[in-house]
């Protein structure tokens, strides 16, 4: 296992678990467009780990800023109990430069609160161990 982040959050309780992310495209993307001597675009957004999402999700801001491109579509059930088709992308998700998960298969989602970009769901939570200590206003996230 690697080295744990601690996310210290004054405001844990209210704000829930969150940490900066960094999202790319996907590598199989990023050697293509280093192969055509392209710029790789990349960006660095809040992300709030969501143990209630089973697949990861990125805003509309994040796939236009990207230009990511759709690798299909499937049907989800959201907290509003009906079916919702979404769009699914491959991106790279780093929490720093050590730790790089290169292929995540993400859904893009209407994210209501605006300084959230990123829900981290179970499907990356599945390859790591998350600690979350209410009393110490901490999160730990290992991989």
């Amino acid at each position: 296992m690697a080295r744990p982040f601690t996310f210290d959050l004054p405001r844990l309780r209210e704000s829930g678990p969150t940490c900066q992310v960094v999202i790319e495209p996907s590598e199989p993307v990023i050697e293509k467009l280093r192969s055509e001597n392209k710029k790789i675009p990349r960006v660095t957004v809040l992300a709030l780990i969501d143990t209630g999402a089973s697949t990861t999700a990125v805003s509309h801001r994040v796939v236009k800023k990207l230009k990511l491109v759709p690798r299909g579509t499937v049907q989800v059930y959201t907290s509003h109990k009906k079916p919702e088709t979404r769009n699914e992308f491959d991106i790279s998700l780093a929490f720093d430069a050590r730790t790089c998960l290169t292929i995540v298969k993400v859904l893009d989602a209407t994210l209501q609160n605006s300084s959230i970009d990123c829900l981290i769901g179970r499907d990356v939570l599945d390859h790591g161990i998350l600690t979350y200590n209410g009393p110490k206003k901490q999160v730990k996230l290992a991989f």
